[in-house]
């Protein structure tokens, strides 16, 4: 059992009872019973609700990101002239002018108005995706976050 579980559990009896307790003192006999039965399914919904019945906490995040674009973030996912999937910048986040903004003409999906996504696996495909988004001035999350390198290489898009 966790310690945050037998802190509700203490915490509960002692809203309960002492709630309980504050009616009954006050001659309110019937409010305290109503009191009583309603703390008591309340406690217990919300014990249900945040603990497994060994008495662990149920709100695990899990991995971060949960999912991996296939693009940088606010970047369009689009074909190129000969058919590769190229990511593009349409409306102008890049933080660098190796980047540039792109309406979204086939003539400008290549060359510096484009990501390659680098569809070809390769063991280095991560490491050049981030290299090419910090070039770039752009982030990636997952990929590239500002900072550092994650350990994640984001999905082929089909």
């Amino acid at each position: 059992m966790e310690l945050k579980f037998l802190f509700y559990c203490f915490l509960s009896i002692v809203f309960i009872t002492g709630g309980g307790f504050y009616f009954f003192s006050s001659g309110l006999e019937t409010a305290a019973a109503i009191y009583f039965l309603g703390a008591t399914i309340a406690a217990i919904f919300f014990g249900f609700r945040w603990f497994t019945a060994s008495g662990a906490s149920t709100n695990d995040p899990g991995a971060w990101p949960p999912a991996i674009n296939f693009c940088p973030d606010f970047l369009t996912l689009t074909t190129d002239s000969t058919g590769k999937k190229v990511c593009i910048d349409m409306i102008g986040v890049s933080q660098s002018s190796t980047l540039k903004k792109s309406d979204g003409t086939p003539s400008q999906t290549t060359g510096s108005y484009s990501i390659d996504l680098l569809t070809t696996a390769t063991t280095t495909r991560l490491t050049d995706l981030c290299a090419d988004a910090k070039s770039k001035g752009i982030t990636w999350e997952g990929v590239w976050n500002g900072t550092a390198c994650s350990a994640t290489a984001p999905p082929v898009p089909s």
